[in-house]
């Protein structure tokens, strides 16, 4: 199929990251994994001929670009997956890596001018990237009611997450921002995705969607499906944009 693309994935080992990668797989585009624990997706990759697993720190940009080429040609892949993120430990209820997002999105956009200027590589891969509500510029995205946790709780992710906009922003790199509400495991069957629109390039808001909360299953559903398997012409229209994703 002449549609089939080269997907690069960081952070889908699990959550919203492994659901994208399992339709980007069942739809037959070639994937690209970069995993510190290759064996996570040992069982996947032995029944997807289609996945490439690679072993590495997604803030080594060295590694990032190991996974930025598509095989067997001169050239970028078509889109970048990125939805790692930090983890909370139970115990102390701290973050294990509160700079995860903000370094790790640091390597792929070294990575990217690395291969563009070293090996002459061309392309403008779409970067999907992982945000959250609560860290708009413009209006509330989340109910009042979520307000104590967004702002005490996970005030610290929100803050790399923010980094990790700016940074993209400053790029002249194609991206999209997925900001989705609170996330949880499960699903609600056909229920409806809202979507809320903000140009974070001009900082204008043009649509809102406030809700408590998606599942990651959807998220990674709604990003492939969305953005990684869209033309590029299809989804113009949403780049530069933060989208605010729930039910």
């Amino acid at each position: 199929m002449s549609n089939l693309k080269t997907i690069a994935f960081f952070g889908a080992s699990g959550g919203c990251g492994l659901a994208a990668l399992k339709e980007a797989l069942q739809a037959g585009h070639t994937c690209i994994c970069l995993l510190r624990t290759p064996s996570k997706l040992a069982d996947l990759g032995a029944a997807s001929p289609n996945l490439i697993i690679r072993k590495g720190n997604a803030h080594d940009a060295n590694a990032v670009a190991s996974c930025l080429t598509v095989p067997g040609e001169h050239r970028l892949v078509d889109a970048i997956s990125f939805s790692i993120g930090a983890v909370m430990d139970p115990k102390t209820r701290k973050f294990t890596d509160a700079d995860v997002c903000k370094r790790g999105i640091a390597s792929v956009l070294e990575a990217i001018s690395m291969l563009r200027h070293e090996k002459q590589l061309p392309g403008r891969p779409l970067i999907a990237t992982v945000s959250t509500t609560g860290i708009s510029d413009q209006k509330r995205d989340y109910p009042i009611a979520l307000h104590p946790m967004y702002h005490y709780m996970l005030s610290t992710p929100h803050a790399d997450k923010k980094v990790m906009e700016q940074r993209l922003r400053s790029s002249r790199e194609r991206f999209v921002l997925v900001r989705p509400s609170l996330l949880m495991d499960g699903n609600k069957g056909n229920a409806t995705i809202k979507e809320g629109v903000e140009d974070v390039m001009s900082a204008v808001l043009e649509s809102s969607a406030v809700g408590y909360a998606i599942s990651r299953g959807a998220v990674g559903w709604w990003i492939y499906n969305r953005l990684l398997k869209m033309d590029e012409v299809d989804v113009r229209h949403m780049e530069g944009k933060a989208i605010s994703i729930t039910w």
